[in-house]
């Protein structure tokens, strides 16, 4: 599988939640989607985080909010640490527990992905992860009760406070917003026969450059997050529609059938067929 991109489908558990430090330069080597939501709380340090077409600096105290199956990656951003807590849940995990389960899952669907905390507000999300940590540690009876309200207690929090958050600039350039552009480019076109120089053209800038500048800004090659993007839309195809898999091949922008097949299987493990056979989870 390719070691740059990854599709996670965690269906293992409904929830999931984990503290973890790294005391030395950290990046992930995969930017990935999966079927689950997650927020991601920066307990220290600082980081980038590259979700869907923008790059979003994150701070200590910062929320991040990754709705399902959008494509994300955090980078480092000149620190040698930083310390975080991630959670990942299903929203089948919520949904017994309240009617409006929806609504509570309207603020990962907001442009607002970064949510930036007062003191106060840090220490009320930390005293909420906390008691979660423990109880997933300490797994006493009820715990997983306890979980669902304390889950339901910060969003609640971010869903009430969302029109006050202001999400930070996403970049501090033009160059970025440029990158911005193109990988948004890409998000609206995969389905064309896109080629590195053409889009250069497009945007007036050397392949070169954009080649360097693209790497740089986002933590991927432009080749990755074309790819990703189009492998994503041919795994919703295979599986929701009775298309060939050439047909496929063709809607979503690769050259060839054999390509689309060598691509897929690099990211996900197996051939398009053996993927339409799976069972839908």
């Amino acid at each position: 599988m390719n070691k740059d991109i990854k599709v996670y489908n965690i269906l293992e558990q409904p929830f999931y939640i984990a503290r973890q430090k790294h005391d030395s330069i950290y990046n992930m080597q995969n930017c990935h989607y999966h079927n689950v939501y997650e927020i991601y709380y920066l307990l220290d340090g600082r980081r980038n985080y590259f979700i869907q077409n923008k790059l979003y600096p994150v701070v200590k105290g910062d929320i991040v909010l990754i709705n399902i199956h959008d494509i994300h990656k955090t980078m480092d951003f000149n620190n040698s640490f930083h310390e975080r807590i991630l959670i990942n849940f299903q929203k089948e995990f919520i949904a017994p527990l309240l009617d409006d389960a929806d609504n509570l899952l309207d603020c990962f669907l907001t442009d607002h992905k970064v949510i930036r905390l007062s003191v106060s507000e840090q220490s009320f999300v930390q005293s909420i992860l906390i008691k979660m940590l423990e109880e997933d540690r300490k797994k006493q009876k009820g715990y997983l009760t306890y979980l669902k309200i304390l889950l339901t207690e910060l969003l609640l929090f971010i869903n009430r406070n969302m029109d006050k958050f202001k999400e930070q600039e996403m970049y501090s350039n033009s160059i970025q917003n440029k990158m911005s552009k193109v990988a948004l480019y890409l998000m609206e076109n995969y389905m064309k026969k896109i080629s590195l120089k053409q889009v250069a053209d497009e945007f007036f800038i050397t392949a070169s450059h954009l080649s360097r500048t693209f790497k740089k800004t986002t933590g991927f090659t432009f080749v990755e997050y074309l790819n990703s993007i189009r492998i994503k839309e041919a795994r919703k195809l295979l599986k929701e529609t009775e298309k060939s898999v050439m047909e496929i091949a063709e809607l979503t922008g690769f050259e060839s059938q054999t390509h689309f097949g060598r691509v897929f299987k690099q990211m996900t493990g197996v051939s398009p067929l053996q993927y339409r056979k799976q069972p839908r989870l």
